[in-house]
């Protein structure tokens, strides 16, 4: 038996009215009336006495009254046991992230984290932005710290921690003191796309210039290092992020672009996790760390 129906059976018995029962259990009127009527017809009996008053409980639901108080109060109690026992067999949280997050953002959130939850252990893992999703997705990580990608976002929920800005990298011979680099400027030149389903935030950003003035764009598996090392001898361009370049070797060009363009990053997690314990401290240690920082 769906004890949602029974809860809801008793919530309209209490406030009297199954109009302020839907309201407080966020369903629609007709939508209760056909749990209730459900109710009824599983059991064979009718529950509920309604008029224009509201509704009343029956002769025969007073008499299964304690019954389903009793069914109700159980199932809570289940789901509070089950997910205090999760907590506590939580031992490990499991977190996908870019190489840029794990080197200048997780450190000082991991140690907060730690500081936080002492008795949860955390893994790292990071892949490309398409597996991170789907492996959020299906079990494998618990969190992942990536860029927004709406087509990907179905069945979990976003936590928005920090847009991170796009930026063209030239050869050294450019000279930034020329301002923003125009997007139309990148016209034949030879790109080198990162790997990692970076083309994701890349790729919008050429969507609204004409075929012949978009780039030249060789897909490369190459790590990010490499490529700006290739971009400062002068052997193509590319697009990364201000994180990306923060602690770079090299020294090819950075410029802002025109027009601006951002990678939103954030946490994501699946929609029925949201609320665990590991995954609410993460969160909150990920946003407070990257306050400070």
């Amino acid at each position: 038996m769906d004890t949602k129906k029974v809860n809801a059976l008793l919530t309209a018995v209490n406030r009297g009215s199954l109009s302020a029962a839907a309201e407080e259990l966020g369903y629609t009127q007709s939508g209760l009336t056909h749990m209730m009527n459900a109710l009824e017809d599983e059991l064979g009996l009718t529950l509920l006495v309604r008029n224009k008053a509201g509704v009343q409980i029956s002769p025969a639901g007073r008499e299964l009254l304690e019954d389903m108080e009793a069914l109700v109060s159980a199932a809570e109690a289940l789901e509070k046991d089950a997910s205090a026992l999760h907590d506590r067999t939580c031992k490990t949280i499991r977190i996908g992230s870019y190489s840029s997050v794990a080197r200048n953002w997780l450190p000082a959130i991991l140690s907060e984290y730690k500081f936080s939850s002492p008795e949860t252990g955390t893994s790292l893992s990071m892949q490309s932005i398409s597996e991170q999703y789907s492996a959020v997705k299906n079990g494998q990580l618990d969190c992942a710290i990536v860029s927004y990608q709406p087509d990907l976002m179905t069945g979990l929920f976003w936590t928005p921690l920090r847009d991170d800005e796009l930026v063209a990298i030239l050869p050294g011979t450019y000279s930034i003191e020329d301002g923003p680099f125009p997007v139309a400027y990148f016209a034949g030149m030879e790109f080198l796309m990162p790997s990692g389903g970076f083309d994701m935030d890349i790729l919008p950003i050429f969507q609204n210039i004409p075929p012949k003035q978009a780039p030249d764009f060789r897909y490369t598996n190459m790590e990010d290092a490499a490529i700006i090392s290739m971009v400062a001898h002068g052997l193509g361009v590319s697009i990364l992020s201000r994180l990306i370049m923060q602690d770079s070797k090299d020294h090819p060009a950075i410029v802002s672009l025109d027009p601006p363009a951002y990678r939103k990053l954030g946490i994501i997690v699946k929609e029925k996790r949201q609320n665990e314990k590991a995954i609410r401290t993460f969160i909150s240690c990920a946003r407070n760390t990257l306050k400070n920082l």
